[in-house]
């Protein structure tokens, strides 16, 4: 009678096989792997393949833990050099641990050094966003496009778009969207400008929106072609 090891090590071993053939793309060189090595081909396939799946990496808690030494040095440059930089550099660390009131402090501390500190803006603006304060991610990321229009290369942009929309600001929603549209022709601000105008009633000019967007999308690589197509739906 199989003793609870081994049992152990067959559910392991089926497990893999299993997620191999539901997840794997290229799964028959990993398939053989499996047969041919059993328990070590397993073990393999499950450090290589399934582990950075898993991401666990990205936990908070986890983070926390790989990057202490980072955050105390960041920390430490803080206190004794005290520039702006060195604060955002500690803000960006604490908000990628899962501490977003110590990192909101850290960037305010570099606003204090430096007002017009767009890392700083940009680090304010999506802790609050995604704490859903939408007027003070408004206020910080219309403060950042003010001195850095082409930050992070639209990205700024088209997340102020995304605040102004859900605030239901519409006439500086449309506003800015056009612009956005105009520069950086984002997808996403398509959508939301189509949807101001379809709430005003100018359904032609929402649907000529709509229609440039399905033909850019269209003839746009592949890879754009799915990332939008998932977008839109």
């Amino acid at each position: 009678m199989p003793n609870l090891f081994t049992l152990c090590a067959i559910a392991f071993w089926l497990a893999m096989l299993l997620d191999c053939v539901r997840t794997e793309p290229d799964r028959t060189p990993w398939l053989w792997i499996l047969i041919l090595f059993n328990i070590l081909g397993a073990i393999l396939y499950f450090c290589l393949r399934t582990l950075p799946r898993l991401r666990l990496a990205e936990l908070p808690y986890l983070k926390r833990w790989t990057l202490q030494r980072q955050i105390w040095t960041a920390e430490a440059n803080a206190r004794n050099i005290g520039k702006a930089h060195q604060y955002v550099i500690l803000g960006n660390l604490l908000s990628e641990v899962g501490q977003p009131q110590h990192a909101i402090a850290a960037y305010h501390q570099a606003l204090q050094q430096e007002p017009y500190n767009a890392h700083a803006h940009w680090g304010l603006a999506t802790i609050t966003l995604t704490q859903k304060r939408l007027a003070i991610a408004q206020t910080h990321l219309q403060a950042l496009l003010q001195h850095d229009p082409e930050y992070r290369c639209g990205e700024a942009a088209l997340l102020y778009g995304k605040v102004l929309f859900e605030l239901g600001d519409w006439n500086l929603a449309q506003t800015h969207l056009e612009r956005d549209v105009k520069h950086w022709g984002h997808p996403e601000s398509v959508l939301r400008l189509a949807k101001i105008l379809l709430a005003q009633g100018q359904t032609e000019t929402a649907q000529a929106h709509l229609e440039r967007l399905l033909i850019n999308i269209r003839s746009a690589p592949p890879f754009h072609y799915r990332r939008h197509q998932a977008i839109i739906k």
